[in-house]
């Protein structure tokens, strides 16, 4: 459904899409993966859905193992 984007380098993600999944598989919050990366909470909310979206995913827990399942992650 959904393809890697040529000017991307043939990635799925973004590369702060990326940065954003390397903190979905620990336990902390939206706000504190916010402060790591010096963004706004609705930024990384932002990426979230994103991410989500492109992994056809509807949970966090989802999107990492499908994050490791293509080898994302």
């Amino acid at each position: 459904m959904f393809a890697e984007a040529p000017g991307n380098g043939g990635r799925l993600l973004t590369t702060r899409e990326y940065d954003v999944l390397s903190h979905l598989a620990s336990p902390v919050s939206f706000d504190e993966v916010a402060a790591t990366l010096s963004v706004s909470v609705n930024t990384v909310k932002t990426h979230v859905r994103a991410i989500y979206a492109k992994l056809g995913v509807t949970s966090r827990r989802a999107a990492v193992s499908a994050a490791r399942a293509r080898g994302l992650a």
